[in-house]
């Protein structure tokens, strides 16, 4: 038996997004709320260099599809990252779309 998902059209109809970018909203989005990744393991996934990975974020993010929220503990004083990843873009006035965190750290 074969695993497969079906992906609505709309999310990836997106003429506007490469195809790596593609690719990497689709992974994301399959993650459950809270998944803790990186760059690098994104990377390692597929056979994309870490660089292509770090472009495809930034395209998602351009474009509306992914959004970065940076917010430092008060007790440690350390940064963290947390990305929203929607499927569909967002307006900075208004969110659209399903929302989905991901715990991204930086590699």
């Amino acid at each position: 038996m074969r695993a497969f998902a079906a992906l609505a059209r709309t999310r990836f109809g997106d003429r506007r997004l490469s195809w790596g970018a593609v690719g990497v909203l689709a992974y994301l989005l399959r993650l459950p709320d809270g998944s803790w990744i990186t760059e690098r393991i994104l990377a390692e996934r597929r056979r994309e260099g870490c660089m292509s990975v770090v472009a495809s974020l930034r395209e998602l993010e351009e474009r509306g599809y992914l959004r970065r929220v940076v917010s430092r503990d008060p007790v440690t004083r350390q940064y963290s990252t947390v990305c929203e990843v929607f499927d569909r873009p967002y307006e900075s006035t208004s969110l659209t779309g399903e929302m989905q965190k991901v715990r991204l750290v930086a590699a």
